[in-house]
């Protein structure tokens, strides 16, 4: 399980690293979606500088990952961005190319696995005292 972990933790780590830096500083071409489609709505309604904060989060996610002791935290930034990714997919190119935000997905719920005493205080079932 050690390689396993290691494995999707570099896997993760990298790729998000990677495409948070094209998004913070543009290195590798990507086309731009029809201005009229839901897409290229979406991309205009991002394009506002919001884009580079969520650039900004999977570079720091991606890192935080790639350190190892702080993994947890970085699937915290992480995860809701591959939910985004996931949804953007889904519901606006109706599932083309949703692979990479499946793997993506796969490998933080290997990672949240491995490290589940980590998150033990999110998944608790036992009831907290209130007041």
């Amino acid at each position: 399980m050690k390689i396993v972990t290691l494995i999707c933790r570099i896997l993760l780590g990298a790729a998000f690293v990677f495409f948070g830096a094209n998004i913070l500083h543009p290195f590798m071409p990507m086309h731009a979606p029809p201005p009229d489609s839901l897409p290229g709505h979406y991309q205009i309604a991002m394009s506002t500088g919001w884009m580079k904060v969520v650039g900004a989060g999977q570079l720091i996610g991606g890192v935080l990952v790639l350190i190892g002791g702080t993994l947890p935290l970085g699937l915290c930034i992480l995860c809701p961005i591959t939910v985004n990714i996931l949804c953007f997919h889904l519901f606006l190119t109706g599932g083309k190319m949703i692979g990479p935000g499946i793997l993506c997905a796969v490998l933080e719920l290997v990672l949240i696995y491995a490290y589940r005493e980590s998150f033990a205080g999110i998944f608790s079932t036992s009831e907290r005292p209130t007041g």
